[in-house]
């Protein structure tokens, strides 16, 4: 009889994971500010850390480890110049994951 509760037991459990929703990272596209003719946009789902610097803001994004993706470094004339990048960036993906839910 034990081993049948058993059995049970790891049935429900396998019943219980599938049955939890599965939701993908949605595409959520940040547009990199600059003056160049070619917009270029990257993926916010995947950015890995962002360096905020005096002279420069630097997003790492893709790759499964650290330093094995893209990275993007943006001119900035001081550090409240950067953290202003980082805020468009925050509210940018916080309006892609409003509309997962």
């Amino acid at each position: 009889m034990p081993q049948r509760t058993e059995t049970i037991m790891k049935r429900g459990l396998i019943l219980f994971l599938l049955s939890a929703p599965a939701w993908s990272a949605p595409f959520c596209p940040w547009k990199i500010p600059g003056e160049t003719k070619t917009e270029r946009y990257i993926n916010l789902t995947v950015v890995q850390y962002i360096e905020i610097g005096d002279e420069s803001v630097r997003i790492a994004f893709g790759g499964g480890n650290l330093g094995s993706g893209h990275d993007v470094v943006m001119p900035v004339k001081n550090r409240e110049e950067g953290r202003a990048v980082v805020s468009a960036l925050e509210a940018a993906a916080k309006r892609c994951d409003a509309s997962v839910k």
